[in-house]
């Protein structure tokens, strides 16, 4: 969209969102922003939202979750150096910091080193997938080289207890912060290697700084991962720790616990397939006792009975005659009965028809009355009620007319268009600036002349 268009016509929000959008991206995009983080707060989408400021402004930011692998999760009050792009969202018009690379100021020198030593072993093709072990279903011993006294044995130990408590576990002990960690936690894995101690190993620690995990990123580690014939699980710090270990690894866990969850599946759905299918069959056995216990009391039960009443009536079974001599006696009580009833119920039925024609029509008399009545007392307040509304109209369209008329004129007085009206014009350069001076127009420019009723391109023959 040229620039003089921008003056000869209205643009929709639409337009002008999109105009900004463009010279955004195009214009800011590589920036490197330093600033402290406030109002962080991850989203369920598992993207981080946050303000980006200092102490004479601030600047919103995002990183998105594609994003984070390389980083640690930031808190409030943290000094970041950011690196990005800015993206305005037209449907909102709100404006971005979208963040791509982020580093604690202090941190810049730590995590360039193992960001150069990840695409080393990258190169070497340390983290291909088809050089990737499985991890067995079956196991029955784990090998776990952490610290001993740690939060990340505590959580394995609890939840294979829990989940699989026949699993046999090997602690190979090694420090996994500070100094000679890494060529502590690299001697482990060897002898676990070297004697085949177990099926799978578990190789990490609980959270801590960029600092105290960069051990797990160190070539001791990597290279004894590496060089495993044993099945390696790296269980670093928390879901968004990432170590060069997780890429090394033959299967990554965001922490320890999700580690001891993995080797223990398996065992965990047959001990949960096998305790449901003992309590359902223990269920249905118990079903069918009880059930059959109760048909053969009830079998019991109506057996005795039936021998109680024969030798009750087996002295008083009435003869075939005196047998119908009882039936014609009873028929006969029974029409009597009959005919009784039906006297009865017309004459109750005559009763209660008579009453109600009664009742019936005296509410139909009370009720016509009653609505006369309120439709005499509606109509005279409806009629009330228009006259003061017709009145109270007449006022405010009246001082509503007179309000527009005086806005219209005042609009028309300082209208652009009135003073073409009177012969006057406006002219433009090349560029779409009002030229206000004969220096502003050089000989064989295209310049163009605002009348009332169009416009007229020229070009200049002299300056």
């Amino acid at each position: 969209m040229e620039a003089y268009d921008l003056f000869g016509r209205t643009l929709s929000v639409t337009e002008a969102n999109d105009l900004i959008h463009r010279t955004v991206d195009e214009l800011f995009y590589e920036l490197r922003i330093e600033g402290e983080i406030s109002g962080f707060r991850p989203a369920s989408s598992g993207h981080w939202y946050f303000t980006l400021k200092d102490s004479g402004a601030a600047i919103d930011a995002a990183v998105f979750r594609s994003a984070q692998y390389s980083m640690m999760m930031p808190e409030n009050g943290d000094l970041v150096t950011a690196k990005g792009s800015l993206s305005y969202y037209t449907r909102t018009g709100k404006l971005t910091f979208v963040i791509r690379e982020m580093q604690k100021k202090g941190d810049g020198a730590l995590m360039e080193m193992i960001e150069k030593r990840k695409e080393y072993y990258r190169s070497l093709g340390y983290f291909d997938e088809d050089r990737k072990k499985p991890i067995p279903e079956e196991i029955s011993r784990l090998g776990v080289v952490t610290s001993p006294t740690g939060a990340a044995i505590r959580d394995i130990l609890s939840i294979t207890k829990r989940r699989a408590p026949s699993l046999d576990i090997i602690i190979f002990p090694a420090a996994v912060q500070g100094e000679g960690a890494a060529e502590s936690i690299a001697r482990r894995i060897r002898q676990a290697d070297l004697f085949a101690a177990c099926d799978v190993l578990i190789v990490g620690r609980g959270g801590g700084s960029a600092e105290d995990l960069s051990c797990f990123s160190e070539p001791a580690v990597i290279e004894a991962i590496h060089a495993s014939s044993i099945p390696v699980i790296s269980a670093v710090g928390h879901e968004i720790d990432w170590t060069i270990s997780d890429l090394a690894a033959d299967r990554r866990a965001p922490t320890p616990s999700a580690a001891a969850e993995i080797v223990t599946e398996t065992i965990f759905r047959r001990r949960e397939r096998l305790g449901k299918a003992s309590v359902l069959a223990s269920s249905l056995m118990k079903e069918r006792l009880s059930l059959r216990s109760s048909e053969v009391s009830e079998c019991l039960h109506a057996l005795s009975a039936f021998e109680k009443r024969i030798l009750r009536y087996s002295g008083r079974i009435p003869s075939v005659s005196d047998l119908r001599r009882m039936l014609i006696l009873r028929l006969q009580n029974a029409e009597t009965r009959l005919g009784y009833t039906e006297e009865d119920a017309a004459e109750s039925i005559g009763r209660t028809l008579t009453g109600a024609d009664s009742r019936l029509h005296d509410a139909v008399l009370g009720t016509e009355a009653g609505l006369r009545k309120k439709m005499e007392e509606a109509s005279a307040a409806l009629r009330s009620l228009m006259k003061e509304a017709s009145a109270l109209m007449g006022m405010k369209l009246g001082a509503r007319t007179l309000a527009a008329e005086s806005a219209i004129k005042e609009a028309e007085a300082l209208s652009p268009l009135s003073v073409l009206r009177r012969g006057y014009s406006v002219t433009y350069g090349r560029d779409g600036k009002i030229l206000k001076n004969r220096e502003d127009a050089a000989p064989g420019d295209m310049i163009t002349t605002r009348l009332m009723d169009g416009m007229i391109a020229s070009i200049v023959k002299e300056g």
